[in-house]
């Protein structure tokens, strides 16, 4: 990839304008950020091939790390303060995205490149405040991009790096075969050709990133775990996962569905002219958006190919319109207008959420006086925070709270039940999990947990409390 002026000015404008946004607020946005980070850290002795941390969850006894490439990758960041690395890393990630989708639209000659480009990073609050999470997610759009680029430029030995890549950062690569699975049908439905060097190829880099993979064979056994138990197909108590509300689907989706609804108008009216390309990503972008009303999960997969859709689709209206100087500027302010709206909502979105901090206190006295390997109760929001701070003591619960299920159903609802206030008769901490400590936040998401600690305070001691959450010890007995 040749790298010219214009592609050094619009990763520079978006590092910049995330790294505003991401400084919101002084520590990590979200949740999984503090585990990746932390993760990379600890990789620096080696790659974790065990995660004892959280005692109740599948992971305990059968880990594998599908994303261990990602935490590999901000080992460089996690040499600056860790909070601050991770945060640099999130804006670096999240910036080169979106530059590679800027370098993309430039290379298929669309019209105005950098403004679709900024019409996808500012096209949902919900999307915005993702890029901000230190999470793989930019780097599996680059992905998709590069699979796109390689197999039109008939690159096949740039697709089976790529494939195997991917395979080591998300299971998200699953959707990779998706569309190279569409491409090698289309080669076939329109040139009545087998595309043998993409299947084989593709194929061979799928084989060898599995067999490759340090935590072969486990990686396999997970992946399907991963992919058909507790994300795509399973996930019932993971928030991201779960279907939109039809207000909020509408909410967050409007700008994109109303280029959708232009870009199949354009088609339908012109549809002896449409390219194989503009096809392409309007069946993916159609695939990703039936996922998307069933998951808000898939949203981030759905965004981008929809703009590239809508690029595709409306490249030759935007040509006849580019002399029209009062359309332009109409459609700037628009943009401007919506970036300013979006940008607004998605900062009050992040002081909102952002209560994690709250309870370094409370993390910072565990570290200092819980011995070590000691097992602490938790509500699983909780983890990835504390475990950021003291990774010598173990957690019940984490990571996904379906892992948890998949371990032990039954002791898992009863678990459930008492953090929604459901209490049983027994006191679980001490009957259930043997646990020897107790965190508890001072959250409406501990609300119920307090109260159960309240109704069996007997059998606990408070060794600890502030404002904001308190640790207990389980008494004997």
């Amino acid at each position: 990839m040749k790298i010219n002026k214009n592609i050094i000015i619009a990763f520079l404008f978006f590092f910049i304008s995330l790294y505003i946004l991401q400084f919101t607020v002084p520590e990590i946005i979200g949740y999984d950020g503090y585990l990746h980070m932390k993760v990379a850290e600890l990789t620096k002795t080696g790659i974790v091939k065990d995660f004892p941390w959280v005692t109740e969850s599948i992971t305990a006894e059968n880990y594998s790390d599908h994303q261990f490439l990602f935490r590999l990758l901000l080992i460089p960041f996690s040499y600056l303060e860790l909070m601050y690395g991770a945060k640099l890393a999130s804006v670096f990630f999240s910036a080169l995205c979106f530059t590679i989708f800027y370098w993309f639209l430039s290379k298929k000659k669309i019209i105005y490149p950098f403004a679709w480009t900024l019409i996808y990073s500012v096209s949902s609050v919900f999307l915005m405040y993702r890029f901000l999470l230190p999470r793989p997610m930019p780097l599996v759009i680059i992905f998709f991009i590069l699979t796109i680029y390689f197999i039109e430029n008939k690159n096949y030995l740039g697709l089976a790096i790529t494939t195997l890549l991917f395979n080591w950062t998300s299971p998200a690569f699953i959707f990779q075969l998706m569309i190279i699975g569409i491409y090698f049908l289309t080669d076939l439905a329109i040139r009545k050709k087998v595309n043998r060097k993409l299947a084989i190829y593709s194929t061979l880099a799928i084989i060898f990133a599995l067999l490759l993979n340090p935590y072969f064979p486990k990686n396999i056994y997970f992946l399907y775990v991963q992919l058909f138990k507790v994300n795509l197909l399973g996930n019932v108590y993971n928030q991201e996962w779960r279907a939109w509300l039809i207000k909020e689907f509408f909410i967050f989706n409007y700008l994109l569905l109303t280029l959708l609804l232009l870009s199949f108008y354009k088609n339908i009216k012109n549809r002896l002219k449409i390219t194989k390309q503009t096809m392409i990503f309007g069946l993916i972008t159609i695939i990703f958006l039936i996922f998307t009303i069933t998951s808000r999960r898939m949203q981030e997969f759905f965004v981008p190919f929809a703009v590239l859709f809508a690029g595709f689709s409306l490249d030759d209206s935007v040509k006849k319109i580019k002399d029209k100087k009062i359309i332009k500027i109409i459609l700037v302010l628009l943009i401007i207008l919506i970036a300013s709206l979006h940008i607004y909502n998605l900062r009050q979105d992040i002081k909102e959420t952002h209560f994690l901090p709250r309870y370094k206190e409370c993390a910072l006295w565990m570290k200092d006086n819980l011995p070590k390997e000691s097992k602490v109760f938790i509500n699983g929001y909780s983890f990835s925070y504390l475990f950021f701070y003291d990774s010598d003591v173990y957690y019940t619960h984490g990571i996904d709270l379906t892992y948890s299920y998949l371990k032990d159903s039954v002791k898992f609802e009863t678990y459930m039940n008492t953090l929604k206030g459901d209490y049983p008769d027994y006191d679980i901490i001490k009957q259930d999990y043997e646990a020897d400590y107790v965190f508890v936040g001072k959250t409406k998401l501990d609300k119920n947990f307090a109260e159960f600690i309240i109704k069996y305070k007997n059998d606990f001691e408070l060794l600890y409390e502030n404002d904001d959450c308190a640790v207990l010890g389980v008494n004997d007995g």
